[in-house]
């Protein structure tokens, strides 16, 4: 009999087990959210808790929060209970939010893969004052900030400052970081550490300053900080890990500050736009000595230093003046940057190293540095006087042609003993014609000499040491080169030598080239100025330079200048000989 009913009972169980199975495939997980707390207060943190009794179809994305709410963490975890002999297995997922704003606040569908999970609504009411926490007090726990000056010049410094103010206990504080669009910030040292007093309560204060420098004139607004901290429950005092209240999350945002920036006054009329509290700039030569011989190394090193500016915006200094006569290799500048606590202080230092080649007097031109007193708020100019160098010959004595000692015994007078040997005898004839022929080959090599000298000096009047100068092709070749290897130290060089063949007037520097070029040339060298000095460094692409230079007269005159730059191989083939 069961033999008779199986085949004829298969294809049915087979069929409510298809049925069941599509029927469960297309039943959704019932995710359902609560809040631990309603209502609750807009400065305050609460946990939103999302329940599964199975598991939902994908992780899931808690995105659409943002919204109206700051998520400051999440957890997971899934329990299991057993119920009158019945095993079930239940998903949580925890999310612990500040809501951004008081009212009636809906807490969106999230989308667990193709799951989604039904919509809450929570009622935040809103704070007794700005800056300060509701819970465990309304005075336990406050946030202040200021800022100096709030009427800044473009470019210069604003002191930023945040006190965290407590008298509770606090654990994992954290406070947001401080982003400004249109503004460089840095912070000024460490935190300190130290206690106040705001309307007869003693506090406990974390202080944290911050330079500011605007990057262009207008409004400015710095927006509010946010303080996320962990206090006691309620009251004040000490908290016994054992046997103390609880702690919960709270949230505080500072005032936002609004600046109002100035542009650079007319009445400054300097070139390079530096504003800052004070300035110095200071000189020394090494050796530090009144004569130098030609020839001689000498070593000036320039030093800049402002307070209350970065070092972007100090110039470039001793490249200009440098008279003829002296060769000169400046070296890298070195930049440096000390964040005190008030304020910052910039360096600038440059070293170049000075050849004087013939023996005269050479004197080092006055350098100016035009700067605006921010404190006065007036124009003053930092100063070093001309210096006079006098460099002397060279102390080196002259090196003279020896003479033969063959020539030396062929003119010597014979002594009166000299004609006759050892026993009477004359000397042999055979001495006589090897001295005669040794002094001929000496005459005939030092008429050689001679006129190999003379050719020499022939060819040195003909071909003038200018016009052995790297030619314009060469110029170019280094400065592609160098563009297409990024290189901004090495294009730097490359530029300087390239504008002095176009512009030899020109002050040789990038602030000189740029004020002497148009359009895209001059946009490209304030790039580059930027990628060397700026703060922080940026990476520097040199297609953007390479372009503007061959788009110039000089450039266009090139034929072979108008294509791509190539990266410059590490090992170029041998070049073929002349």
């Amino acid at each position: 009999m069961a033999k008779r009913c199986a085949p004829a009972c298969s294809p049915v169980i087979l069929g409510l087990l298809l049925w069941l199975g599509l029927s469960g495939a297309g039943w959704a997980a019932e995710i359902t959210v609560t809040a631990d707390r309603d209502p609750v207060p807009v400065n305050e943190s609460f946990n939103l808790t999302f329940s599964a009794d199975e598991s939902p179809d994908d992780e899931p994305d808690f995105t659409p929060l943002n919204q109206d709410f700051r998520m400051l963490g999440q957890s997971q975890n899934s329990r299991i209970s057993m119920v009158n002999g019945k095993v079930s297995r239940t998903f949580e997922w925890t999310v612990s939010v500040v809501a951004k704003q008081a009212g009636k606040l809906t807490v969106p569908p999230i989308a667990f893969g193709a799951d989604r999970s039904k919509a809450l609504t929570v009622t935040v009411t809103d704070r007794s004052a700005p800056g300060q926490a509701r819970s465990p007090g309304d005075d336990a726990l406050l946030i202040e900030v200021d800022a100096l000056p709030k009427n800044p010049y473009v470019q210069a410094q604003t002191v930023y400052t945040v006190r965290v103010l407590y008298r509770t206990n606090l654990g994992r504080a954290q406070l947001s970081p401080l982003e400004i669009p249109d503004a460089l910030v840095q912070q000024l040292g460490d935190k300190r550490n130290f206690s106040t007093e705001r309307n007869g309560n003693t506090y406990a204060a974390t202080e944290i300053r911050y330079a500011v420098f605007p990057q262009k004139s207008g409004a400015l607004r710095i927006p509010p900080l946010t303080l996320d901290a962990e206090v006691q429950a309620g009251g004040r005092g000490g908290f016994n890990p054992f046997f103390g209240r609880p702690i919960k999350t709270v949230s505080l945002q500072s005032e936002a500050v609004e600046l109002q920036v100035r542009p650079a006054p007319a009445a400054f009329s300097g070139k390079h736009w530096l504003p800052a509290e004070n300035v110095t700039l200071e000189e020394t030569l090494s050796p530090d000595t009144a004569r130098v011989e030609a020839g001689q190394p000498l070593t000036r090193t320039l030093t800049l230093k402002a307070q209350g500016a970065t070092v972007g915006v100090l110039p470039e200094l001793g490249l200009a003046g440098i008279p003829a006569g002296i060769r000169r290799y400046p070296d890298q500048p070195a930049m440096d940057e000390q964040r005190q606590g008030t304020g910052l202080i910039s360096t600038r230092q440059e070293k170049t190293a000075l050849i004087p080649d013939q023996p005269g007097r050479y004197t080092l031109p006055a350098i100016e540095v035009p700067w605006w007193n921010i404190a006065a708020e007036k124009m003053e100019v930092a100063r070093l006087p001309a210096r006079e160098i006098e460099v002397g010959a060279s102390a080196a004595a002259p090196v003279q042609a020896s003479v033969p000692a063959t020539e030396a015994a062929s003119t010597t007078p014979a002594s009166p003993g000299a004609e006759q040997a050892e026993g009477g005898m004359a000397a042999s004839p055979v001495w006589f014609w090897l001295s005669l022929i040794l002094a001929g080959g000496w005459l005939i090599t030092a008429g050689l000499w001679w006129r190999a000298a003379r050719r020499s000096r022939e060819e040195t009047a003909t071909n003038p040491p200018e016009s052995r100068k790297p030619s314009d092709k060469q110029r170019m070749r280094e400065l592609k080169e160098a563009c297409a290897a990024n290189d901004p130290e090495r294009a730097r060089r490359a530029l300087l030598d390239w504008a002095s063949l176009r512009w030899p007037d020109c002050e040789m520097s990038l602030e000189g080239i740029a004020g002497r070029s148009e359009g895209e040339l001059k946009n490209a060298v304030k790039t580059l100025s930027r990628a060397l000095y700026g703060h922080p460094r940026m990476e520097w692409k040199g297609a953007a330079l390479w372009a503007a230079i061959v788009t110039t007269d000089l450039g266009k005159s090139r034929a072979e200048n108008r294509g791509p730059a190539a990266i410059a191989s590490l090992h170029p083939p041998a070049e073929a000989a002349p």
